[in-house]
């Protein structure tokens, strides 16, 4: 089990190395070999685990790295009142961790709580990660965070997703994105 561990660690800035550096980086590409390396869990369980916190349809899906933990982040439309949730369960152990309710630039409730713009949140972002925006999202959390979400397409090839905390303007996380099955407008 250590073993394994050790991989763990040291597979992301594999991956990366790995994707920024290929030839079909610009496409989405990159090797995805290395997600072997992880024990994770069918995708069915964390699903699962999602429909269980929000009755609904699954729209997205993702697979990306926060820090050393592989993530599945879906998106569900919620049958009960229509909104988009984001819920992130963690792919080695099969629970979640985060839900996040997806809201437009007119919800009161973001506008009462933002204290920095989308734009100066962009400016931010494009600061540390130069490159493309190809989505961005306000969210509220079910732990009552306010954040603005960006996905980047890099300058060096590669998409990285971005939180900003809307209220204090500081990046709470990048995460390299593997694999996005369905779309969000761009």
């Amino acid at each position: 089990m250590n073993n394994l561990k050790k991989k763990t660690f040291l597979i992301p800035a594999t991956i990366l190395a790995t994707y920024a550096g290929s030839s079909n980086a610009n496409n989405d590409g990159g090797d995805l070999d290395d997600i072997k390396l992880y024990d994770i869990v069918k995708v069915e369980q964390c699903l699962d685990a999602a429909f269980d916190t929000i009755e609904g349809h699954a729209r997205k899906l993702e697979f990306k790295i926060e820090g050393d933990d592989p993530i599945y982040e879906f998106d569900i439309e919620s049958i009960k009142d229509g909104f988009t949730y984001n819920v992130e369960c963690n792919a080695e152990e099969g629970y979640i961790i985060e839900i996040e309710k997806e809201v437009d630039e007119n919800d009161p409730t973001f506008k009462a709580n933002a204290k920095i713009s989308i734009d100066q949140a962009r400016v931010n972002v494009l600061g540390i990660h130069p490159g493309r925006i190809v989505s961005e999202e306000r969210e509220i959390g079910m732990d009552g965070t306010f954040t603005y979400e960006f996905d980047i397409q890099t300058n060096a090839g590669y998409e990285i997703k971005v939180d900003v905390d809307a209220i204090s303007g500081k990046i709470e996380e990048a995460n390299f994105e593997l694999y996005e099955i369905g779309m969000e407008p761009e």
